[in-house]
């Protein structure tokens, strides 16, 4: 451990600098003062000891009662000199002490004599102060210390660097060093304090006694005004507005202001930019803890509906009312559901916290009881928490609630059996409540959309008639059912492989939509299209728009993650395709949304087979192969028929392959797959061409020809065409045309590598070469494991040695790939994971995977690291 142990002189350099000059010149008058604990006593020995180790005659008074026995001595006789007299506590000192001092003290050059005097700032003593002042002393302020000092004083107590919670902690010191020993010898007693790997931190599996009685004794050491002003500011929270506190007082800010000038000039509040704040969460409980369990109950039911009548964040004022509200309290139960009702789609998890418990504090035989349950199911279904919603729904329902309650808990029932893709049950339920005559005009729109997503999961004939019928009867301004209408139509005019009638209806569908409470579907499917077709940037700009929008429901947060996911995968991202699919998958899965089950598995059985995991291929096929008939909402049956196709080309060989085609998915070369994923007309020629069907080559690229005629504004779908016409012909110039034509990187490296293999068996074997190198460039910048060893493997069989990955640092800024360096610029400019998903294309999830990735290859271990590492770069 470096350093003083009680580290009283830390960041006090510059006054022994002062006093090693005053010493230098050996005469003179130096005033020292400083509050208590600011190192006066011992800045002044250490000076005494300096001073002697040069030959001073040094002489001290031992106390206040000393000095005028010593004042007495030094005027019967003079030091010959050098001489140090140093008196301390002077703020102590009788008046004829005080007195005799003055009379003594020479003009600075007279005698070569030094005085130090000290005294504590504003005490006494203020006569000598001031007429040493005016003869020319030199004057001393022990201020507190600077953050860093302190910092190194924490260092030197603890023995380790301190992080940010125990600096916050040292902060209660306000600098004092005493302060800050007796507040670090209390955490020593407690055992508060572990070092870990040189960095020191408070541990929180133990009660901190001595620490607490010495944050209380400060507490108590305030004037009764004060420390009830903090107990209601306590009970605001470990921030507060002074406003809010005066408004609990009854008071107003102004008469406050001397209680508030007292807590903050005793360090137990500190200012921040836009409110005070306690120190320390450890002072706030205290003061917290300090309240009576049924007075802080009350105060918190007050504080919530102050909140609540001023028109401030329902969600604060919410917490307020669950800590407050009691059971029958209609008042404070009747805040709750108003907070769960305005927090609703913003923050769905806080509003069923808020909802159930207003539905548990209900009495059961209030008039009431029924339209909570309706709340709480609602919040609960926008949580996610789709099971617990549909119980709750179906046990209210079990007893007699009115037909408008019952209306809206079997609405809730119908939308929860369809997120579980039982499309059926839904339908019945929709289409039963549609028949009712009295059902309330705000609840039929929202079971016309239910039944419309039912019917697109159960019936796609009677889905199209119904959503025919009211684009027709619905046209003018936007609008909530056509645009799921629309969208209901886009997603079979896809299936239909009709794409740009899909692209159309999905655009209009787009702008049609105006709830932000609803699952975005009609968004979420335009965006699919255009990426499917390869506008990756329109595809973005979607999904941005809908992420940043002001809902943050669960269901559609899940479904946004997997659209995602799979244009991430589109585009040539497969780590970060890989961490939206498997953060969809994990929601989808502990919320009960089985109808994003079967999307999530689809990418990553296409991430596993391009990264070499058959395994984990054959599993997410074989787990969404059930599931497939029931899905279809947000991708195409064709997306998960051809990821089988693949899955059991590697798995099980060409023959299994085609076989599965041609038996089980006979519609398949047909549909409009080659529009949702042009690179797949290039792999059925391909495998159909190693088969020999020339049949079923032929068939590919006359479909996809026709595809590319019928659309002639859709350069992915020209691209493929010309793949597959270059592969069906062996023209070398038709590959090599597609591998310029085709926008995204998979379909890129699928032609070059076939326009290698192509020129593989000609003369221009350094063409070849060329073509299959550009190919391995491709899948490496992918992350296409898996095909990049294949080319590698063709490579060699022509003669060229390539490394099996391309050299990159392990470690340092040098290692990070450009995704990376862009979010670690974008930290270091002070940016949250929320803000660079929305800059970057990205969601919060992939901004954290890629932070880890950062931390790794610098070895640090935080974004403080990571900007003072960036700082230092530049």
């Amino acid at each position: 451990m470096s350093g003083n142990r009680d580290g009283v002189f830390r960041g006090r350099e510059g006054e022994r600098e002062l006093l090693s000059g005053v010493l230098n010149a050996g005469t003179g008058v130096v005033l020292i003062e400083g509050e208590a604990g600011t190192g006066k006593t011992r800045l002044l020995a250490e000076i005494a000891a300096v001073a002697a180790g040069r030959g001073f005659e040094v002489a001290t008074a031992q106390d206040e009662f000393d000095q005028p026995f010593l004042l007495a001595r030094l005027a019967d006789r003079r030091p010959d000199g050098p001489a140090l007299v140093v008196l301390d506590d002077l703020h102590l000192a009788e008046p004829e002490t005080l007195a005799a001092l003055r009379a003594l003290l020479p003009a600075p050059t007279h005698e070569k004599v030094v005085w130090l005097l000290a005294r504590r700032r504003g005490e006494g003593a203020d006569r000598l102060f001031a007429a040493a002042a005016g003869r020319g002393a030199t004057r001393i302020e022990l201020r507190p210390l600077a953050d860093n000092a302190v910092e190194d004083l924490v260092t030197d107590l603890t023995g380790g660097i301190p992080d940010q919670d125990l600096k916050a902690l040292a902060s209660l010191a306000q600098g004092n060093p005493a302060a800050l020993v007796g507040l670090f010898a209390a955490l020593r007693l407690d055992g508060q304090v572990v070092v870990t790997a040189e960095h020191a931190s408070i541990r929180t599996d133990r009660s901190p006694h001595a620490t607490e009685a010495l944050l209380r004794d400060r507490v108590s050491a305030l004037s009764g005004k004060a420390r009830h002003l903090l107990q209601v500011a306590s009970v605001l929270g470990p921030r507060f507005e002074p406003g809010d506190v005066a408004e609990m007082l009854a008071s107003s800010t102004a008469i406050l202001l001397p209680a508030l000038d007292e807590v903050i000039g005793a360090g137990v509040v500190t200012s921040l930019d836009d409110r005070l704040a306690f120190r320390h969460e450890l002072l706030w409980r205290l003061v917290a803890d300090s309240v009576p369990l049924p007075v802080r109950r009350a105060l918190h039911r007050e504080a919530g509906e102050m909140l609540l009548a001023r028109g401030d964040s329902a969600v604060l004022a919410a917490r307020h009312l669950l800590h407050g509200a009691q059971r029958g309290d209609a008042r404070s139960i009747d805040g709750l559901v108003a907070a769960a009702k305005a927090v609703l789609w913003n923050a769905p998890e806080a509003a069923a916290e808020l909802a159930v418990r207003a539905l548990e504090l209900t009495d059961q035989a209030s008039a009431s009881l029924v339209h909570r349950t309706v709340m709480a199911v609602r919040a609960l279904t926008a949580a996610g928490k789709l099971t617990a919603a549909q119980a709750l729904a179906r046990e209210a329902l079990s007893r007699h609630v009115s037909p408008e309650a019952a209306a809206k808990l079997r609405h809730c029932v119908a939308t929860t059996t369809l997120l579980g893709a039982r499309h059926t049950e839904s339908l019945e339920i929709s289409e039963a409540l549609l028949r009712e005559p009295d059902l309330a005009p705000e609840l039929a729109p929202w079971v016309e959309i239910t039944r419309l997503m039912a019917l697109l999961g159960h019936d796609r004939r009677r889905a199209e008639e119904l959503a025919e019928e009211v684009v027709r009867t619905r046209q003018g301004s936007p609008d909530d059912v056509l645009a799921t209408a629309l969208a209901v139509l886009a997603a079979i005019a896809r299936d239909t492989g009709r794409p740009g009638a899909a692209l159309e209806l999905a655009r209009e569908a787009a702008r049609s939509s105006t709830s932000h409470d609803l699952s975005a579907y009609p968004q979420l499917l335009f965006a699919t299209l255009l990426a499917g077709l390869r506008e990756f940037a329109d595809a973005g700009d979607v999904v941005r728009r809908v992420r940043s929008g002001p809902s943050a429901v669960v269901t559609r947060e899940v479904m946004t993650a997997v659209v995602q996911a799979r244009i991430l995968l589109q585009a040539g991202r497969i780590e970060e395709a890989s961490v939206e699919a498997r953060a969809a998958l994990t929601v989808a899965e502990e919320t009960g949304h089985e109808t994003v089950v079967a999307p999530a598995l689809a990418v990553l059985a296409m991430v596993a087979i391009h990264t070499g995991d058959l395994p984990a291929a054959i599993e997410h096929v074989e787990r969404y192969r059930e599931q497939v008939p029931a899905d279809e909402i947000l991708f195409s049956r064709a997306y998960y028929q051809w990821a089988d196709v693949l899955v059991t080309h590697v798995g099980s060989g060409l023959e299994k392959a085609l076989a599965l085609l041609t038996d089980e998915y006979p519609g398949l070369v047909s549909s409009g797959l080659f529009a949702e994923e042009p690179r797949a007309a290039g792999w059925f020629v391909r495998r159909a061409l190693e088969a020999g069907d020339e049949r079923l080559a032929k068939a590919v690229v006359d479909r996809a020809e026709r595809l590319a005629e019928e659309h002639p504004g859709f350069g992915a779908v020209a691209a493929a065409a010309v793949h597959a016409r270059g592969l069906f012909d062996a023209d070398a110039k038709l590959l090599e045309l597609a591998a310029q034509q085709h926008r995204d990187l998979w379909a890129r490296a699928n032609a070059a590598e076939d326009l290698g293999v192509l020129l593989t068996g000609t003369p221009d074997r350094a063409e070849a070469v060329r073509a299959l190198e550009t190919a391995l460039g491709l899948y490496r910048e992918i992350g296409a494991s898996r095909d990049g060893a294949r080319v590698l493997g063709r490579l060699r069989k022509l003669g060229r040695r390539r490394r099996a990955a391309p050299a990159r640092p392990a470690s340092g800024w040098s290692s990070l790939d450009d995704t990376e360096r862009a979010i670690a610029n974008l930290v270091a400019k002070g940016q949250t994971n929320r803000q660079i998903s929305t800059q970057l294309f990205m969601s919060p999830h992939t901004v954290n995977f890629h932070l880890r990735k950062i931390f790794r290859k610098l070895e640090i271990s935080s974004r403080v690291e990571l900007v003072m590492r960036s700082r230092d770069d530049q």
